[in-house]
């Protein structure tokens, strides 16, 4: 149980490389290019506005703190709201279109495991519960649609820290560059809990 929770290995189960699943999942992702290409803008937007909000927040500080006036305040005040608002809207279409492309995939994944599956011989019905296989393929296309979900908003992670990292450059490097230096290890971090849940 647990974060690796999931069904027992089966005889029939096969072992990819990590190349040869990359491939196969664009293959079922192009026909929906479109949408991808939709989402990547919209993780990308959805990065910049987090990013702006604060650096709009910490200028508006500074000179309000030397010159406070009302007019500035209310304008200040008025782009937050507005890269709020926006950033709601573009993580809305994001979150909308990632839904549709991931749910197409999916059903184009059980369709082609249901194909597989009806191609068998009747003897591998005998040495394997009907059940059991109907709940290896409705589980293991779920957990492919929660990992493709669960990518898209690591990747809208990777995207803010890229640009914050270079906000962060802008204004003082040394601190930067100690910043940086746990990327490594949470990167190490990572990859080592992926060997284990393989």
């Amino acid at each position: 149980m647990g974060l690796t929770a999931g069904l027992e290995a089966e005889e029939y189960d096969r072992t990819y490389s990590d190349v040869e699943l990359v491939r196969r999942i664009v293959a079922y992702f192009r026909p929906h290019w479109r949408k991808v290409a939709l989402v990547a803008l919209m993780v990308s937007l959805v990065s910049l506005a987090s990013t702006i909000t604060p650096i709009v927040i910490s200028r508006s500080i500074d000179l309000l703190g030397g010159n406070p006036q009302l007019q500035l305040l209310l304008a200040a005040a008025a782009v937050v709201t507005v890269l709020g608002a926006l950033g709601w809207a573009f993580n809305f279409v994001q979150q909308r279109y990632a839904a549709r492309a991931v749910g197409e995939v999916v059903l184009a994944l059980r369709e082609d495991a249901f194909q597989a599956v009806m191609r068998r011989d009747l003897s591998f019905f005998d040495q394997h519960a009907a059940g059991r296989i109907v709940s290896r393929v409705t589980s293991d296309t779920q957990d492919f649609a929660t990992v493709v979900t669960l990518t898209v908003d690591l990747l809208s992670q990777l995207v803010l820290v890229v640009v914050i990292s270079a906000v962060m450059l802008n204004q003082n490097v040394r601190l930067a560059l100690i910043t940086m230096t746990l990327g490594p290890i949470v990167i190490a971090i990572a990859l080592a809990f992926r060997r284990l849940a393989r």
